[in-house]
């Protein structure tokens, strides 16, 4: 079951080796929007996570209560992210491969534990998106575009490089190609799938002053950004 907290933690090194491997590709064999599913999937499942407190499990009950465990059948993740069986099973499978989550339990009683790590961690606002177990953003991705694979990597990448002391996140073109991998001709059409979704609610332009060359970073504010600072 999807809890309506205002925010909900993502492991920062887990999710950016993430983002650096996913990407939209055409094999043949999967469909090309396979990755941009598997982030979707992967947020998804980080809003279902059981979240048992470390102070509440005992020794032989680790693998039951697991704070890093998801319950999700496939009708509850279609219903969070409007992603068909197909497209869920290919996510699934993709962040099986990429080690960011591993199955438990049988396929009537499904679980995935997800990947975590000791470098430090980020919110990633939740109450401000999701409706009834829905995360109402995603139900309007087509899952045609690159742009949505961009825009998903965007999303969790701006989450992840905020201040903890802001309500946003600031980075240049520039450092966004060399981070993600996006052609820079490309970032303004991924940010624009992000503002009609409804996942970023403002982009701040800053213009360089006359004296200097470069260009200053936009702040971008992620939809619930102001709820970031609820416990």
């Amino acid at each position: 079951m999807m809890r309506p907290l205002f925010w909900q933690q993502v492991p920062r090194a887990v999710a950016r080796d993430l983002l650096g491997k996913v990407a939209w590709r055409t094999d043949g064999t999967h469909s090309p929007a396979r990755d941009t599913a598997a982030l979707m999937l992967y947020v998804a499942l980080l809003f279902l996570r059981e979240g048992y407190p470390l102070a509440q499990r005992t020794e032989g009950e680790e693998a039951i209560q697991n704070e890093h465990l998801a319950k999700a059948s496939y009708d509850m993740l279609s219903h969070a992210t409007g992603l068909s069986r197909s497209l869920i099973r290919q996510g699934l499978q993709r962040l099986e491969e990429l080690e960011v989550i591993t199955p438990r339990g049988s396929p009537q009683n499904r679980s995935y534990e997800l990947a975590w790590d000791q470098e430090g961690w980020f919110k990633l606002p939740c109450r401000a998106i999701v409706d009834g177990g829905s995360i109402k953003p995603f139900h309007l991705f087509t899952l045609r575009s690159r742009f949505e694979m961009h825009a998903m990597k965007l999303y969790l990448y701006f989450a992840s490089i905020r201040d903890r002391n802001a309500a946003y996140s600031q980075a240049t073109y520039e450092k966004i190609h060399e981070r993600l991998g996006i052609p820079e001709r490309d970032i303004r059409r991924g940010v624009a799938v992000l503002i009609n979704a409804g996942l970023l609610q403002n982009v701040a332009r800053e213009e360089a002053g006359l004296a200097s060359k470069w260009s200053r970073p936009n702040s971008y504010y992620l939809t619930g950004s102001h709820q970031l600072f609820s416990k």
